[in-house]
């Protein structure tokens, strides 16, 4: 077991949490038996009232790399939680964990190791499994990486990695920004597209080193906050911010302006299935960013219509749409998402 240092820990693992204490000590203890002792792990409270703060305090007691914050502030959620968390770390490096899910025992030591022999990277990412109920018995679905853009697939929302998978330089978090506490879903991702048209050096490596704990329920909590329209209006904030953050980039190609055009229409078409016509036609009129697009835009005006008069997602409408996303180019094709040049191989 690689040891502890006394100029401070190597690694700070963030975890956010509320009213998750039962969920909260299986990831706990999946840090604490790490074969990597030299870490740090701050756990932000966001107002739990389950109980966390008096198991938090005897853990934190127990062992001192461990450290409780509550927060106590108007600024609530899990970016507020995790900047805060950012910018109190000791350490250089920093991973995410949220507070359901679970670190391999040599997840640490993989990652430190390989951002130390590599200071050319500003993250590294690594793959993670998916399981319901114990990671050594559920079945596991694993984040495929092949090469490919993956500016493009974030923006097309394939999910090629999640919050946990990079392990971050801190210096370059704050660099970027750290996460938008303005956004109520789709923060990671509004980050990860951030980073990469920051241009960050990033390696992907094929290591499983994590585990995301699924739940049934989670699948029907997200389509609940799709469908409403706060977090729809929250789409269209985050269209805006990823093509800004493409744009200063200056990465702003032909496949991923389509891309945000794509997801502009999404938010719009969640507007007209609403009942909300007029809001659909002005999101779709302002975000609408395809150069000499009066076709797709025109075209794009009589499917929200389409939308608002069969809204569900089955039906005549709903299948007319859906072809006419394929004309236009709304669904990615294969040939855009291998097109990136290989990263330089670094040293693992």
């Amino acid at each position: 077991m690689s040891g502890r240092s006394d100029s401070g820990p190597d690694v700070t693992v963030i975890t956010p949490t509320k009213n998750r204490l039962p969920l909260l000590r299986d990831t706990l203890d999946s840090v604490a038996a790490q074969t990597f002792a030299n870490w740090e792990h701050i756990v932000v409270d966001d107002g739990s009232n389950d109980g966390t703060d008096e198991v938090m305090a005897a853990k934190s007691a127990r062992d001192p790399r461990v450290r409780y914050i509550k927060r106590c502030s108007e600024t609530s959620g899990a970016n507020a939680c995790r900047n805060q968390a950012i910018n109190e770390a000791r350490a250089s490096l920093i991973v995410f964990l949220d507070s359901d899910d679970l670190l391999r025992r040599d997840c640490l030591e993989l990652r430190v190791r390989i951002m130390q022999r590599n200071l050319e990277l500003d993250f590294a990412v690594f793959r993670g499994s998916a399981f319901e109920t114990t990671p050594d018995k559920s079945k596991r679905i694993y984040h495929q990486h092949p090469p490919g853009d993956d500016l493009l697939r974030f923006l097309t929302h394939e999910c090629i990695w999640e919050i946990t998978s990079p392990i971050w330089r801190r210096e370059f978090l704050m660099r970027i920004g750290c996460f938008d506490e303005e956004l109520l879903s789709m923060q990671d991702l509004e980050m990860h597209v951030r980073a990469i048209s920051f241009r960050g050096r990033y390696l992907s490596f094929p290591n499983v080193d994590h585990d995301i704990r699924w739940q049934p329920d989670s699948t029907k909590t997200s389509v609940r906050h799709f469908k409403d329209l706060e977090y729809i209006a929250g789409a269209e904030m985050i269209r805006t911010k990823l093509l800004a953050a493409v744009k200063n980039g200056g990465l702003l190609t032909w496949s991923r302006r389509r891309a945000i055009t794509a997801f502009c229409f999404n938010s719009a078409e969640l507007w007209a299935r609403h009942g909300r016509l007029s809001k659909a036609l002005q999101v779709w009129h302002r975000g609408c960013v395809e150069p000499r697009a009066g076709l797709v835009l025109v075209s794009g005006y009589l499917m929200l219509i389409a939308a608002s008069l069969g809204p569900g997602q089955a039906g005549l409408p709903a299948r007319v749409i859906n072809k006419w996303k394929g004309w236009v180019r709304f669904r990615p094709e294969p040939s855009l998402l291998t097109t990136a040049d290989e990263p330089d191989r670094l040293r693992p």
